[in-house]
């Protein structure tokens, strides 16, 4: 068998999105050129934790979106949108509230009559939020006993700060503390037309686009709250940069350490990412080759960067025995001074850059993944253009450069750490 010759990534481009304006001045970004007849719209607002004004707001309004109206309960409201064969998810992150319609394009019309409905009408039952209570408090009775959920959520903390919106700890307290009236404020402020950005993929044609400006574009929704400017919090200092935590009964230590780090747009970030892919962004990283392979001190150990729209973090997590703590502490330390003090072969930067180059081409293959690579850009107030800037740059370092960047970002004593066990 003839094995097929190996060719190098040339230059990646990313697809421009068809853009448009509804009646009522949304804006959608739509990725054509799936041959099933199927459509995804994502209906994305300018919410998320960040926006809150009481912990959890934006994540309780989420999952309460199809809890009922006044004349229909969620049961009914499911077995509807179910009996088109369609999917409504509505989800909470940091910085957006996300509505995501998977559906069949024949029944588009159908699926979007009970999405607006929820977004104009849903009225956040108490039995619907007692019970939603409940399960979040029993699910979190569970995170609390795990020591990786104690480390992060610890990390996160040290990172921004106890109450700042990406670094505040979910409590009961604050579970019990939630009110429909809460909810209902929050959803009249924010989820409505002026705060929503509409995001398509799939097979569509004009006859969708009409439908799309017919139930999106002449959604009214009247009595909504003016949403005050967000204030970005001040973050800690940095101090006390180590923590260990002591649990009865653990066998095993989760290590989590990192610092602030730099954004997207950041003219450092194409060679830090390609740096941290060797470091412990793939599994033939160092840290794995060493950590996992050569010492058997975790089964897995990664190294990643946390890109939102505010902030931006770099951390390394893992789990290993409690006898090895140091030692596996040690060897991260050490292969950051690696990094620092000797330059990286090229060869093992070819593999890392293929590896990436790879990724970034697999995100334009196909209209969802466009739609999602274009989303996760809009989001953070980046331009689609840096993705291929990215892309360039990383085509062209050498590892001098990335021994400087490694020497400007990864410091010791630049670095949190958090031990829990």
């Amino acid at each position: 068998m003839k094995i097929p010759p190996i060719y190098p990534i040339a230059a990646v481009r990313f697809p421009r999105p068809e853009e448009l304006t509804l009646k009522n001045g949304i804006r959608v970004f739509g990725f054509n050129g799936v041959q099933n007849e199927i459509v995804r719209l994502d209906l994305v607002f300018d919410a998320g934790s960040w926006t809150e004004s009481y912990p959890m707001q934006a994540e309780f309004t989420a999952h309460l979106l199809k809890s009922g109206t006044a004349l229909l309960n969620s049961f009914e409201i499911e077995e509807k949108i179910d009996s088109f064969g369609s999917t409504v998810k509505c989800t909470a992150g940091y910085n957006t509230i996300t509505v995501s319609v998977y559906c069949m394009t024949k029944y588009l019309q159908q699926t979007l009559a009970y999405v607006i409905l929820s977004l104009n009408e849903c009225i956040f039952k108490e039995s619907e939020l007692n019970s939603l209570k409940q399960r979040k408090k029993a699910g979190l009775s569970v995170a609390q006993e795990k020591n990786d959920y104690i480390a992060d959520i610890t990390f996160r903390k040290l990172l921004f700060g106890p109450s700042h919106p990406y670094g505040y700890e979910k409590t009961q307290a604050a579970i019990d503390g939630i009110t429909s009236e809460m909810l209902l404020d929050y959803y009249r402020t924010f989820l409505k037309p002026d705060n929503c950005t509409v995001f398509m993929a799939g097979n569509y044609g004009k006859k969708e686009i009409d439908l799309l400006d017919t139930f999106i574009g002449e959604w009214d929704k009247p009595g909504t709250l003016v949403a005050k400017p967000a204030i970005i919090p001040d973050l800690p200092p940095f101090e006390h940069p180590k923590v260990h935590i002591q649990k009865e009964k653990s066998v095993q230590s989760s290590i989590v350490m990192g610092n602030l780090s730099i954004h997207r747009m950041h003219p450092d970030f194409p060679a830090f990412f390609l740096l941290n892919t060797i470091f412990g962004g793939y599994f033939g990283s160092r840290l794995m080759s060493n950590i996992r392979e050569e010492k058997g001190l975790t089964y897995g150990i990664h190294s990643s960067m946390s890109l939102l729209k505010h902030q931006a973090s770099f951390h390394i997590s893992t789990d290993t025995n409690l006898e090895n703590t140091t030692l596996c502490l040690n060897e991260i330390y050490a292969e950051m001074r690696r990094l620092r003090e000797e330059e990286i072969p090229e060869e093992e930067i070819n593999v890392a850059r293929n590896y990436i180059l790879g990724k970034f081409l697999s995100r334009t293959d196909g209209a969802f993944n466009q739609m999602e690579s274009f989303k996760s850009y809009f989001i953070e107030n980046s331009p689609i253009a840096r993705f291929e800037e990215i892309t360039d740059s990383i085509r062209t370092l050498n590892g001098l450069s990335l021994q400087q960047t490694a020497q400007k970002y990864l410091q010791e004593d630049n670095m949190y750490e958090v031990v829990v066990g």
